[in-house]
């Protein structure tokens, strides 16, 4: 199911599937949804979530998507963290028209000859690991197409052995814009 689904959501996001008009999206509300449904999950691993206030910007998009594309980010940071771990959320006013959106990682990082691939359907770092805690493989690919529908951009930065920060920056936009 988890497989179909979330190759049907990347599917729609390739070929733009959604007949809904984009419209403002508050950071605050998304961000605070996926933190409050990653908790159960963070709380089990034992790792603790942590984020910086959140202001109260907007975005252009479909809030689905946003939500969906930091979810998945959020669980990818909670999955393959190590124990007593902590995963770090920080969103940062760019410049008047930017929102960069950092999720941080005290896992295992991610080995240099891999961070380019991470974002493709289906690529595992650590297949093993991958096995065991569950997933698609489909979760970076989905974020990386729902923020580049949004106009944005994702990266990631990472170290072995201390962690990894993936970085999205965002197109801002009035409460108002594409009403």
């Amino acid at each position: 199911n988890n497989i179909a689904a979330d190759l049907l959501a990347l599917s729609e996001l390739e070929f733009g599937g959604s007949d809904a008009q984009p419209g403002p999206i508050s950071l605050k509300e998304a961000l605070g949804g996926a933190i409050r449904a990653i908790e159960p999950a963070a709380h089990l691993m034992n790792v603790q979530l942590r984020a910086d206030p959140i202001p109260d910007l907007y975005l252009l998009g479909h809030g689905f998507r946003l939500e969906q594309a930091l979810l998945n980010l959020l669980d990818n940071a909670v999955k393959f963290n190590k124990p007593d771990g902590e995963v770090h959320v920080q969103v940062n006013d760019r410049t008047h028209d930017q929102i960069e959106i950092r999720v941080s990682d005290s896992g295992l990082g991610i080995p240099p000859e891999d961070r380019s691939r991470v974002f493709e359907r289906f690529y595992r770092v650590d297949k093993a690991r991958s096995r065991q805690v569950g997933g698609t493989g489909l979760g970076l690919s989905i974020v990386k197409h729902a923020v580049e529908q949004m106009g944005g951009t994702v990266a990631v930065e990472s170290e072995l052995g201390k962690g990894s920060t993936f970085i999205v920056i965002l197109p801002k936009s009035s409460p108002q814009q594409g009403q």
